[in-house]
């Protein structure tokens, strides 16, 4: 009996180590990230290239304050969320969700076709504390749309611009990190920070955010054009190039026509009076010649 129960504990023992070293070796599994039933159908629908009427969303969060404006999808923060009131996805969250700013304003866009869109918040007003890079940081600013996945490989977005308080940060890469997570739920979306993909895409610096973040981006890829979807450029004044031979006026053409007809003018009549002297003094000295020998 005594054996028996020796063999219990041991057998028991084994499997313990067994599991226990099965669960060392596996990796983490992401937990799944929800979708409202808007998302999803949006993920299932057929990419539209021909008229298309697509959304772009702004989205943020600094860890640390726990200021916030997540995905449109998020079914309980997101565009109709459960746990927000009417008109409540149209600010930041601070305080982990407890809190709102208050005296902000959230610009997203709509996609009608290829050009150039922008995306945002202003009105901060100082209300995000400045990034230390260790308990307060920005972990996340992106561009979430109702975009199916599928149009991965068929449109670009090109041109991806952060601006803060009016003043573009340059970003660690050239292209915007597309969002494995969104992808995953058949949704498209594009972060410009994502610290939880160090991998694949960091915070570009330290943020010191006063007023607002704005993210430029260019969407090409679509049978049609937006013709509205165009930023406007400052208007530069025209310059005139200057003339490569100075200009003369009639009057200056008129006198230096006139100076040249003088010259040419009294050149001719000191010509005619030397001839008539010549002249003169020629016959006077053939008929003095002349008087001469008759006497």
């Amino acid at each position: 009996m005594r054996k028996s129960l020796r063999k219990l504990i041991a057998g028991v023992a084994t499997c313990s180590l067994a599991l226990a070293l099965a669960a060392g070796i596996m990796p983490n599994v992401a937990e799944a990230v929800d979708c409202s039933k808007a998302g999803k159908k949006a993920a299932k629908a057929e990419l539209n290239l021909d008229t298309p009427e697509y959304h772009a969303y702004f989205g943020f969060q600094q860890t640390g304050s726990w200021t916030y404006r997540d995905a449109w999808y998020n079914p309980a923060s997101g565009l109709d969320g459960t746990s927000l009131s009417t008109g409540d996805y149209n600010t930041l969250f601070t305080d982990g969700g407890n809190a709102t700013i208050d005296g902000v304003t959230i610009t997203d866009a709509v996609i009608k076709g290829n050009g150039t869109y922008s995306v945002g918040v202003t009105g901060l007003n100082g209300a995000i504390p400045a990034d230390d890079g260790a308990d307060i940081k920005t972990s996340l600013v992106y561009v979430s749309t109702d975009i199916p996945s599928s149009a991965i490989g068929t449109l670009n977005f090109t041109d991806v611009k952060l601006i803060v308080d009016g003043a573009e940060i340059a970003l660690p890469s050239p292209e915007p990190y597309v969002n494995a997570d969104a992808q995953e739920l058949g949704l498209y979306q594009f972060d410009l920070v994502n610290t939880y993909h160090p991998e694949a895409y960091t915070s570009p610096s330290i943020l010191a955010i006063n007023d607002s973040v704005e993210i430029q981006f260019t969407v090409s890829g679509f049978n049609t054009d937006d013709p509205d979807a165009v930023l406007a450029e400052p208007t530069e004044e025209p310059t005139e190039e200057p003339s490569q031979e100075p200009a003369t006026s009639d009057t200056e053409n008129n006198a230096g026509s006139s100076t040249d007809s003088s010259k040419e003018d009294n050149s001719s009549s000191t010509t005619t009076i030397v001839i008539v002297v010549v002249v003169i003094v020629v016959i006077a000295g053939a008929a003095f010649f002349l008087m001469k020998k008759k006497k």
